[in-house]
């Protein structure tokens, strides 16, 4: 808080009001004060009981926030509630506030949300959704951070672990979860403002902000469902567990007893071993071998030799208490090549588009294209072609019989997914995004070499 800010209280003991005030001084703490009223900062009220109507319903669902405190941010709240505090009425958001960013608040979910005591379960997919969504980028997860978090909501568990379509419940964090009409510690302060205040005053100092956890690949990002994993039991006999693994086309199964205890793995290569060690292998329990594990949150990347050495690795449940899934080698590879082929064509778009227009634009044009923002084809960025190629005069220095309109439309496009994938998100590439393909389609018939 500052000087000069404004506050607002929902009332409790003026049902469906609001008092609305100014900050005008720094921290203060009151000793003799009671337990709940120690910390303070005094405040001029302007507003002291403004009926709620006279306030945009968006705004309502900010200040119905579950939180003991919050920052009021979006769809313009600062300057509305200035306006609040002096005329008594509500502006509403301009639409340059309205959408402040590409993502737009789901007020009604919200509201649903909050409004509920058992919570709402959705899919991290849905969730994402909500706010016009489908990755978990980082400014995604910052808006949706930030609007759960002023409305006393959170995600249990995190939306940012585990696979997209993996099911986690909004709920209320509890911070304020209390609907009594008794008078809060805030109002009676309100109502004591013109009391001297004798206590000591010290500045207050905020918290370093904690960062939130940065995107890493974790064995629950990698997950595609919270089926349990195939298994069998130690006393099975092998010819059930190798008709589980015809039929599935598995290479192994978790060996799981009766109790959920996990005791192993059976395999093609472990079946083959006990039948050189035993004359006859009957049972599972003879042909099990070690199987390495890997906790839900665990990184993947610590991990990866060992996963390329045993050709796999079973994955906990989130609460530690059954097996989830597995991971194989070749899922890694299938992973990591879904997330590096969009970069490699990207990359070999702009390679492509780099040659060209260094080869047949003038250094000239370049810089007249760019404001002198580059002075050559050495320097541009992917987003800088579309300037450059923007008059048909220069586009035709290139000397490619396609359309000028159509081609830039295609580099655009491409260009915005680059910037979207510039933030690393477990999740999968979307299908749309597949204009890549056909840039990269576009140049190699009209560049044809390497």
């Amino acid at each position: 808080m500052e000087v000069d800010d404004y506050v607002a209280i929902p009332l409790k003991t003026v049902p469906d009001h609001v008092a609305i005030g100014r900050i005008t001084g720094g921290y203060r703490y009151r000793r003799d004060a009671e337990a709940d009223r120690r910390h303070v900062r005094p405040v001029e009220w302007i507003q002291r009981a403004l009926p709620r109507s006279s306030i945009n319903q968006d705004l309502l669902y900010s200040l119905g926030s579950l939180l003991t405190i919050c920052q009021l941010r979006r769809n313009g709240a600062a300057r509305r509630i200035a306006a609040l505090a002096d005329t008594g009425v509500d502006p509403g958001p301009t639409p340059d506030e309205v959408v402040t960013n590409e993502w737009t608040t789901p007020d009604d979910f919200i509201a649903r949300a909050a409004g509920t005591d058992d919570g709402i379960k959705i899919t991290i997919r849905e969730l994402l959704a909500e706010w016009g969504a489908s990755r978990r980028t980082s400014s995604a997860v910052t808006v949706i951070h930030r609007d759960l978090a002023e409305n006393g909501l959170t995600t249990v568990p995190s939306f940012t672990e585990g696979w997209i379509g993996s099911r986690v419940t909004v709920v209320k964090t509890g911070a304020e979860a209390d609907d009594s009409t008794d008078e809060t510690a805030a109002e009676k302060l309100l109502d004591e403002e013109e009391e001297g205040l004798d206590a000591a005053v010290a500045e207050a100092t905020d918290d370093d902000d904690v960062p939130d956890k940065p995107f890493t690949l974790r064995f629950g990002n990698l997950l595609r469902s919270d089926a349990a994993v195939a298994s069998v039991k130690p006393d099975d006999s092998i010819a059930l567990a190798q008709t589980v693994m015809l039929g599935s086309n598995y290479s192994q199964l978790a060996i799981i007893d009766d109790h959920g205890t996990f005791h192993g793995a059976v395999s093609w290569e472990s079946i083959a071993k006990a039948q050189m060690t035993y004359q006859t292998v009957s049972t599972v329990a003879q042909a099990k071998r070690q199987a390495p594990l890997a906790a839900y949150d665990d990184l993947v990347l610590p991990r990866i030799d060992e996963i390329s050495g045993q050709g796999f690795i079973f994955v906990l449940s989130a609460d530690s208490k059954t097996i989830a899934g597995i991971v194989t080698a070749a899922d890694l590879t299938n992973r990591f090549g879904e997330v590096a082929r969009p970069f490699t064509m990207i990359e070999e778009c702009e390679r492509r588009l780099k040659r060209r227009v260094k080869a047949r634009i003038p250094a000239q044009e370049i810089r007249a294209a760019t404001n002198n923002r580059h002075k050559s084809a050495e320097t541009l960025t992917f987003g800088s072609y579309k300037h450059v190629l923007a008059e048909e005069a220069r586009f035709c220095l290139l000397e490619w019989p396609l359309d000028h309109t159509q081609f830039l439309q295609q580099v655009d496009a491409v260009a915005e997914v680059r910037n979207r994938m510039m933030h690393f998100s477990p999740d999968p590439i979307p299908s749309e995004w597949g204009v890549i393909d056909g840039l990269l389609a576009m140049l190699h018939a009209v560049d044809p070499l390497p």
